[in-house]
């Protein structure tokens, strides 16, 4: 019986498994740069969640689509449906926030935000009438339609946009509108330099009286600083698709606009 060499064994082994020299596992990472140009100013995307989904635009159709035909109820609405006061609806809008929990609360918003009083107030003697820990801990003793309610709703309806889609990563932009994905693991098609994604924030994001989707395609390559820029509205690019619409005005009383 002749001798088996290594050299043959191992191709006869991808002959029988072809798809094991098609795919080798490594790691990525991604730059997100959230500032763009609306149109009327360069805006700055602070805070904001962004999701890191596998696949291209043509392969995440079905997302991009629900994305394109839901209408999502804006902040200002929300807060207007739940009878929030004027003041905190001016108070959230004012700093572009969505919930209680998105800033410091100071004691001149305590005096002027009628929701606030009252949460402070409640506060104090559960706190052995120490102002300082009733105000750092006013958002916990508002009424959950207030702290969370607006979260939990979107919640909701984030679910029902990515149905059975799993992103493998999401994270926040900074105050100075950037976010990092490390560790990406990444499936390299053979003949491929990197994996394909689409990085998308899913739920609007609400500027200047409107709202903006962006989903875009990316190439995460390894041992590369990959990076994406959020293109400007009056710049598209075809590996981006863009869903622009104006808010329903819902606010009660006149706030400043920023």
């Amino acid at each position: 019986m002749r001798p088996i060499h290594l050299r043959g064994l191992l191709l006869a082994l991808l002959a029988v498994f072809p798809a094991t020299a098609q795919e080798v596992p490594v790691t990525g990472s991604l730059q997100l740069f959230g500032r763009f140009n609306s149109g009327a100013k360069v805006e700055r995307l602070t805070r904001k969640r962004f999701y890191l989904v596998p696949g291209s635009l043509q392969d995440n159709k079905a997302l991009i689509d629900r994305i394109h035909s839901t209408e999502v109820e804006s902040r200002d609405c929300y807060y207007s449906r739940v009878q929030a006061s004027p003041q905190l609806i001016c108070w959230l809008q004012a700093e572009n926030c969505e919930s209680p929990f998105c800033r410091k609360v100071v004691m001149q918003d305590v005096e002027s935000v009628p929701e606030f009083k009252a949460a402070y107030d409640k506060g104090l003697p559960l706190f052995g009438k120490k102002p300082n820990i009733a105000q750092d801990w006013l958002a916990s003793n508002l009424p959950p339609v207030f702290a969370n309610g607006y979260y939990r709703e979107k919640d909701t309806l984030l679910k029902k946009l990515l149905a059975d889609l799993k992103p493998v990563q999401s994270a926040m932009t900074s105050t100075e509108g950037e976010l990092n994905y490390l560790d990406i693991q990444l499936t390299v098609p053979a003949g491929k330099k990197g994996q394909t994604f689409t990085v998308s924030n899913i739920l609007p994001v609400e500027l200047g009286g409107k709202s903006y989707v962006w989903s875009c395609q990316v190439d995460v390559v390894p041992n590369k600083p990959n990076k994406l820029i959020i293109p400007d509205i009056n710049k598209p690019r075809k590996t981006c698709d863009v869903v622009v619409k104006d808010l329903t005005v819902c606010k009660a009383g006149g706030c400043d606009q920023k």
